[in-house]
């Protein structure tokens, strides 16, 4: 039985700290791990410990768990350290939306890219940073795992600090197939896809079941799809007119081009309401809240079917089971030809005892090369930006921004761009 020490950095998330190591301990070969949490929220972090008790008690495992607000303490001698970290919480993620949208730039989620996306990256980065270098000094053979947002601007922020054994987790792409086949009546284990692209920002290349592609059968559907599903619309559009399907929800896609939130009514009939997903994730936090107190207490069961998430499968790979198969955020380096090779790719990836390897995809569809260059420069540009606490380049990521500029003049960007330094000042202390 393996004894790793597996770190979770922003444990305060119970839910999700509760579906990892379900899934962790759901491997014999992984029973005796022990888990360290780390939180800056004591409070929060002493709830997630008492989940994660109760649950190596009700599975009768030889698992071990400790808690720390000490992130050195956490690190040292980690075998593997899962990122999932919100800095500012809710209040930095409503202002984020709240003050574009006072300039007409309408976000639905605004964690990935766009003005929201940007300065989740200003608070994030510099943790981030951190983070890299107690890796670096404490636990050099360690796997890093990023699940926090904006996913690929902090995967570059991570390698940019030093790290090299790092991948970023998304489950849009292994979900959408299962939505695919509830639409066209298809056992969904019988659908095969191959995908490329940037995180959320993904287009399947290929989607197929018994060799049939099936693509004409999708659009053939769309008016039935989109009557009983509204915001599938954006989806299908960009079916219909870049000849592809896009894995990521219909909640995050209007806010990612030109073309969809123009102003109000046309932000309206994409289906999805700006603020969408702050008040998804608000109200959803305190319903969990709730239940985890519930599931601490022994009120409410606990669920021990493993999630769809990759990153206990790819631990257990790492530490000798069976090789999965995975889509990973990682340096392009050549997979994705058309693309920035210094940028950061979602691709499929596998993981074995030896390590993860990413695949090349080669050249993806011109098309959608051009819907994801923009935001692979933002992304420079903020991380940048970020790492030289220089504010001319934090302009110049916005401005890159598909649905800022199809809004804005340079001088409202920039105004904008102003009201949301103003509003960050308590993380740029130490800028110019």
């Amino acid at each position: 039985m393996n004894k790793p020490k597996i770190v979770f950095i922003g444990a305060g998330s119970s839910k999700f700290v509760r579906e990892v190591v379900v899934d962790l301990l759901s491997y014999p070969h992984l029973q005796g791990s022990h888990i360290a949490l780390m939180d800056i929220d004591a409070q929060r972090l002493e709830r997630s410990e008492k989940l994660v008790q109760r649950i190596i008690g009700e599975l009768k495992v030889p698992a071990t768990v400790s808690s720390t607000t000490n992130q050195r303490e956490a690190v040292r001698d980690a075998g593997y350290v899962i990122i999932t970290i919100m800095v500012g919480g809710f209040d930095a993620y409503h202002r984020d939306v709240a003050i574009p949208a006072k300039y007409g730039v309408l976000q639905t989620v605004s964690d990935t890219t766009g003005p929201g996306g940007v300065f989740r990256t200003i608070r994030t980065a510099p943790v981030l940073r951190r983070i890299a270098a107690d890796v670096l000094e404490l636990a050099p053979e360690a796997w890093v795992i990023n699940y926090a947002n904006p996913m690929s601007m902090n995967v570059l922020s991570l390698t940019r600090a030093g790290l090299t054994q790092v991948v970023g987790l998304c489950h849009s792409i292994q979900g959408l197939h299962r939505s695919m086949g509830r639409w066209l009546g298809i056992p969904q284990e019988e659908i095969k896809y191959t995908a490329g692209g940037i995180n959320h920002i993904n287009f399947f290349l290929t989607v197929t079941h018994n060799g049939e592609d099936l693509y004409p059968r999708l659009l053939a559907e769309r008016e039935r799809i989109v009557k009983e599903s509204p915001a599938e619309s954006v989806r299908f559009d960009l079916l219909e007119y870049l000849g592809h399907f896009t894995p990521e929800g219909p909640m995050h896609q209007s806010e990612y081009y030109a073309w969809f939130r123009k102003d109000e009514k046309t932000a309206e009939a994409t289906g999805t309401p700006t603020f969408h997903g702050y008040h998804v994730d608000f109200n959803g936090n305190e319903r969990r809240d709730v239940e985890i107190a519930a599931q601490i207490a022994g009120e409410k069961p606990i669920s021990y079917g493993r999630s769809i998430e990759y990153g206990a499968q790819i631990v257990q790979a790492l530490e000798g089971g069976p090789a999965e198969t995975f889509y990973g955020n990682v340096p392009n380096r050549g997979l994705i030809e058309n693309l920035p090779d210094d940028g950061i790719v979602e691709v499929p990836c596998s993981a074995d005892h030896n390590g993860i390897f990413a695949s090349r995809v080669g050249r993806i569809p011109t098309q959608l090369a051009a819907v994801m260059r923009p935001h692979m420069a933002l992304h420079d540009l903020a991380v940048t930006g970020t790492f030289e606490k220089n504010r001319r380049l934090i302009y110049q990521a916005v401005q890159a921004d598909p649905l800022t500029g199809a809004i804005l003049t340079l001088p409202k960007i920039r105004a904008m761009v102003d009201e949301m330094f103003a509003a960050n000042g308590e993380y740029l202390s130490d800028w110019k």
